[in-house]
């Protein structure tokens, strides 16, 4: 019994120790708990973002959750290779509404951290397919395909797809 007792007290600590350790870890790759490392909404994030990149080609942005016919949740498997909402706690796309143009910041946040690579590929497989759509409707919009950026910040796997997509990604990755 004495026994019993010493083992349940040293799983109590190591469990405490382990946790405890985990939640001070300032990175959002954290891997073995489920703690997360910011809260912000990824309109939150977008919109600080831009506003530092100073981005005016980006005007009209849905988001996890809008279900009408051009909303978030309603193309998301299309736009992103079969990921379904169900698969992240958070989401959008933001893109020119005049046509024509190849801007686009898309920012996935996955609910399993499993899937963060997965994300990651699709994002890239998604400059392969705008550099598609663009290359016999638009040829002058390839240079910012080409340039475009593939990154993590903030807990998001995110593309840009712009002018400035590296002042953009520095933006994001300030904070």
């Amino acid at each position: 019994m004495k026994i019993l007792r010493i083992s349940a007290v040293l799983l109590s600590a190591m469990m405490i120790f382990s946790a405890a350790g985990c939640g001070s870890y300032d990175d959002s790759s954290c891997s073995s708990c489920e703690i997360t490392v910011n809260d912000k909404s990824a309109e939150e994030v977008l919109t600080a973002a831009v506003e530092k990149a100073k981005d005016s080609n980006l005007n009209t942005t849905t988001k996890k959750g809008d279900t009408d016919e051009y909303g978030f949740d309603k193309n998301c498997e299309k736009l992103y290779g079969g990921i379904t909402p169900k698969e992240l706690d958070d989401g959008l796309i933001s893109y020119s509404s005049a046509g024509g143009l190849a801007d686009e910041i898309s920012m996935l946040k996955p609910n399993d951290e499993s899937n963060r690579e997965k994300l990651m590929s699709i994002l890239k497989e998604r400059i392969n397919v705008r550099r598609r759509d663009f290359e016999g409707y638009k040829p002058e919009e390839l240079p910012k395909i080409e340039n475009a950026r593939v990154f993590e910040a903030d807990g998001f796997c995110i593309l840009v797809i712009a002018d400035n997509s590296e002042e953009i990604e520095k933006a994001f990755k300030e904070g």
